[in-house]
């Protein structure tokens, strides 16, 4: 008997998570298409085979679906395996700004919101705080880790050079969504870590994805 309630009550919340599931699949794939403003309700709806009914069931409204699209990406990019904070994490960082931008929709959507979410009265306020408090955290433990080993050249302290990685990471992306052409985010990423850590200037087996990003349109 037990086992058979298990298997009920399971049955439509696996079927419910898996509808989310596809409607986050389809509004990341309009926002890939039509953009942060030109993606509507309707559209992703109809992307992900139900009505706009059912869609706003699971999600009341398009802020919270495009905020739901976000954390669910950010959560892939944690799940996946990151390494301890020194040179490797650095790269790490430098990866996961190359992945990004072979989804401008991603981008765009991740650059509208943090700039929105400034406001303390916006609903994301506190994640978007959340969320820069930890990347500025293990980037500093990174260079302070590097700095401690000798290996950093500058008269910037960690702190500092960890805000500037941070400012520069979103910087370039930002540019990148308006000129595509002409900024490549990681790979001028990687080359500000070149001109900190002397031993880079030399190569590094993990600077591979420099030159790789492609181009939003």
């Amino acid at each position: 008997m037990a086992e058979a309630v298990r298997r009920r009550t399971r049955g439509p919340y696996a079927k419910s998570a898996a509808t989310r599931e596809r409607i986050l699949d389809a509004c990341e794939a309009v926002l890939g298409e039509a953009g942060y403003h030109a993606a509507t309700v309707r559209d992703i709806a109809d992307r992900a085979g139900i009505s706009e009914r059912g869609l706003v069931h699971h999600f009341p409204g398009r802020d919270e679906l495009l905020r739901a699209v976000l954390e669910r990406h950010e959560e892939q990019a944690r799940v996946a395996s990151t390494p301890a904070p020194g040179l490797e994490a650095l790269l790490h960082l430098v990866e996961r700004v190359a992945q990004d931008s072979r989804t401008p929709g991603i981008v765009e959507l991740h650059t509208t919101l943090s700039a929105e979410a400034s406001s303390v009265h916006h609903p994301a306020h506190e994640h978007y705080v959340e969320r820069y408090d930890q990347i500025r955290r293990y980037a500093t433990s990174s260079f302070v880790a590097l700095d401690a080993a000798g290996e950093i050249d500058s008269t910037l302290t960690p702190d500092e050079l960890a805000a500037a990685y941070v400012a520069m990471s979103d910087g370039l992306q930002l540019q990148w969504l308006y000129r595509p052409g002409a900024v490549d985010p990681a790979d001028t990423l990687q080359r500000f870590l070149q001109s900190v850590v002397p031993r880079l200037r030399e190569g590094h087996p993990s600077f591979v994805v420099a030159g790789n990003v492609p181009s939003s349109g």
